[in-house]
């Protein structure tokens, strides 16, 4: 009854803690796990070291014993002896490369040993295999001993390979994570650009409002001025002067009689051409030359009376008026100013489109962006992290 009170309750281990990743401390992050799986993959370099010294002792050993084989002693055919002795030599001399191979392998990164050292003994199984065969026609106890002593390795190895398989997966997370770091990178340098090219634009920006600003100052100053004022006043009284002006230039029309110029001049085909223009267009063949034209047609034809006299006088007196106060009109920096105001809100227009263009952009890089954060974070996962 008290047995299973007073017994141990098994304690859960708890789960070690995942380290937090942030985006911009990823590399750092994973130059640390690199660092320690360097000092990892030393430990089972180590042990490779090891085996393969031992291995070597032990070949050399067995291969000593199948050199002192006295092949010339068994009876059997001499083409037999020749075949073997062949055989025999050609496999010692593939396991004296086998073992300089085993020597040469870079022992820095387990990934790259494991591939090397698979081909190592895969190249050897293919061109020994033969001449392995051939020996032990008249060889058995002492040639199977050698190869179960590369037997023996290959067994060591596979189970060595599988106990630290974690180190070579965790050396691919490491090397896939790196190029995705790349990309990463990439897409964290074309946002500081764009950042930056927007920065410029924003000052930009600034300083042509602050221009604009000033601008419509000025030209709000100008417009309470008292040489402003004089001349909307003198370009008010031009245009009541223009359109008496216009209105005296047509009742000068109808004055003229151009039925009796056109009699008059009708045997003259450039004065009937003038006289046509000005019957069809009079206002604007009369300010073109000021009606010179015709006013010398009706000289010549003596068809000037006081009421032309009189309205031509009159139509001089206004145009002597409308030049006079044109004259008088001060130039006072206004148009100038409207022009500097346009052009800076054109400018203004230009780089907030600028800013458009640039702002799409980073959006697009911000989405791939994080499409490559979403496909290394697993990896981090798979390293002992979570990325953040």
């Amino acid at each position: 009854m008290f047995r299973n009170f007073f017994k141990k309750k098994e304690i859960q281990k708890p789960k070690p803690e995942r380290e937090r990743v942030n985006s911009d401390k990823i590399e750092s992050w994973l130059d640390k796990k690199a660092g320690e799986l360097a000092e990892e993959e030393k430990k089972v370099f180590v042990l490779i070291e090891k085996e393969i010294n031992s291995f070597i002792l032990e070949v050399d050993k067995k291969t000593k014993i199948l050199q002192a084989i006295d092949i010339e002693s068994k009876k059997v055919e001499e083409r037999a002896k020749i075949i073997v002795r062949q055989g025999l030599n050609e496999y010692l001399n593939f396991v004296e490369i086998f073992k300089k191979e085993l020597i040469d392998i870079e022992k820095q990164k387990l990934n790259q040993f494991i591939k090397k050292i698979d081909k190592v003994f895969s190249s050897f199984d293919k061109r020994s295999y033969i001449f392995y065969q051939r020996a032990n026609y008249l060889i058995g106890d002492e040639l199977v001993a050698l190869k179960q002593e590369i037997n023996n390795l290959s067994t060591y190895f596979t189970g060595l390979f599988d106990k630290n398989k974690k180190i070579s997966q965790s050396s691919d997370i490491i090397s896939s994570t790196k190029s995705k770091l790349t990309r990463l990178n990439e897409t964290t340098a074309a946002l500081e650009k764009i950042n930056s090219e927007i920065k410029s634009l924003d000052k930009k920006t600034t300083e042509n409002e602050e221009k604009g600003v000033k601008t419509l100052y000025k030209i709000k100053k100008i417009k309470v001025s008292k040489s402003y004022l004089e001349n909307i006043k003198r370009e008010d009284e031009i245009k009541l002067i223009e359109k008496q002006l216009e209105e005296n230039i047509l009742e000068l029309k109808s004055l003229i009689d151009f039925k009796k110029l056109a009699n008059t001049f009708h045997s003259d085909a450039k004065k009937m051409k003038r006289i046509k223009d000005y019957r069809n267009d009079f206002q604007k063949n009369f300010t073109r030359n000021k009606g010179r034209g015709i006013l010398s047609l009706i000289n010549e034809a003596k068809l000037d009376d006081d009421s032309i006299s009189n309205k031509i006088k009159q139509i001089k007196e206004e145009g002597s008026k409308i030049s006079k106060n044109k004259k008088l009109i001060k130039k006072d920096g206004v148009e100038e100013l409207l022009k500097e105001a346009e052009k800076i809100k054109l400018e203004i227009e230009s780089l907030s489109a600028e800013k458009i263009k640039y702002t799409k952009r980073s959006e697009k890089i911000k989405e791939n962006r994080k499409k490559v954060l979403e496909s290394i974070a697993p990896n981090i996962t798979g390293l002992g992290g979570t990325l953040c």
